[in-house]
């Protein structure tokens, strides 16, 4: 007997749709934001219990569990993510803060583009206060011509940890060519404050999470990838755990927004951003193909989002180069998708559409 499990994780409600051994179902169950195992369990739970099967069994006969999620999405419209600390080259602390000319009016509909008189900057999510320059300097050539000041780096790595901050950016001038200088900081700060202290801090490079070109969005992509790395890492964690205990073997492979898919031990957070539209635009043109519609437009309605794609000529795979997630502009490659939300961070005064 083979199985194939596919789960989808959306701000409301949690759905399964199950192969087994040429037969299919499919069910859902609300989602349960305290654990999201919880949710996950129960509506596996139920697909077991309609193939009248025990779920041990069904997920010992498992080949393959996908998960998509809007869990990423969500954090963000919601800014829960954890306080960060940026570290940058020493000149260059505002490059997040001043962005480029067009951050005033990215992620927001023509409408508010158009009102001048009332657009505004987003919120950071790293504030001014903590961001900090290291006195390094690499060149357009990946040559060093400003060695690491390490005594100064390690001073201002304890003004971040004064601050509350629990985790590290460094996005570096031309890390992407050479890293050595990211690399010598992340082995700093894992040295002051190690991996088996309860004090220890995740570190993000630029140079692993985006390493190209272009300052701004590098930096954002990494900061986006930290921010959601946290609440991403825990909740997976205790749902891989879970089906370890019930008897399944194999990886679980998170969807990306790329329309590919990866082990979780493979996927960065910010790569499951939009996951659970991207799926759905994927699983839309294949239904498409049945009909022989090769031009289809795609709907989610979530409690938390309304998702839009289309496919046409019978493609989906109409992809954004440097997209805005949000707010910021990234330097990525995703699968073209949009989606509406209400966005209310708490320190915005003005509250807009969410528009990616």
């Amino acid at each position: 007997m083979s199985a194939s499990i596919d789960i989808d994780i959306g701000g409301t409600f949690t759905d399964c749709f199950v192969t087994y051994d040429g037969r299919r179902v499919w069910c859902k169950t609300r989602t349960t934001t305290y654990d999201l195992s919880v949710g996950m369990n129960e509506v596996i739970a139920e697909a077991a219990s309609r193939l009248d099967l025990d779920v041990t069994k069904l997920l010992a006969d498992t080949e393959i569990i996908r998960y998509s999620t809007t869990l990423a999405m969500n954090r963000l419209i919601e800014r829960k993510g954890p306080k960060l600390g940026l570290l940058m080259t020493s000149g260059f602390e505002d490059t997040t803060l001043i962005g480029r000319g067009t951050q005033w009016a990215d992620g927001l509909p023509a409408k508010y583009q158009r009102n001048l008189a009332r657009i505004e900057r987003p919120y950071p999510l790293i504030s001014k206060d903590l961001i900090v320059g290291i006195k390094e300097r690499v060149n357009s050539e990946g040559e060093i011509i400003q060695p690491l000041n390490e005594d100064d780096l390690l001073g201002k790595i304890q003004y971040l940890v004064d601050q509350g901050v629990r985790g590290f950016v460094v996005s570096l001038l031309w890390s992407f060519l050479n890293p050595q200088h990211e690399n010598r900081i992340k082995q700093l700060i894992e040295e002051e404050y190690h991996p088996a202290y309860l004090g220890a801090m995740p570190v993000f490079l630029s140079s692993e999470i985006a390493p190209r070109i272009y300052e701004y969005p590098r930096t954002m992509m990494t900061v986006l990838n930290a921010y959601l790395h946290q609440s991403m890492y825990e909740e997976l964690s205790g749902i891989s755990d879970e089906l370890r205990e019930r008897k399944y073997q194999q990886p679980m492979m998170m969807i990306h927004n790329t329309g590919g898919m990866a082990s979780v031990l493979r996927t960065s957070a910010v790569n499951t951003y939009n996951g659970g539209p991207v799926a759905g635009l994927m699983g839309s043109s294949y239904i498409g193909r049945l009909y022989g519609a090769r031009n289809v437009v795609t709907t989610d309605m979530g409690g938390t989002s309304f998702d839009i794609g289309m496919v046409a000529e019978g493609s989906p795979r109409f992809y954004q180069f440097m997209p805005v997630i949000d707010r910021w502009l990234v330097d990525a490659t995703i699968i073209d998708t949009h989606s509406i939300g209400a966005m209310y961070p708490s320190k915005c005064r003005i509250t807009w559409p969410m528009v990616i």
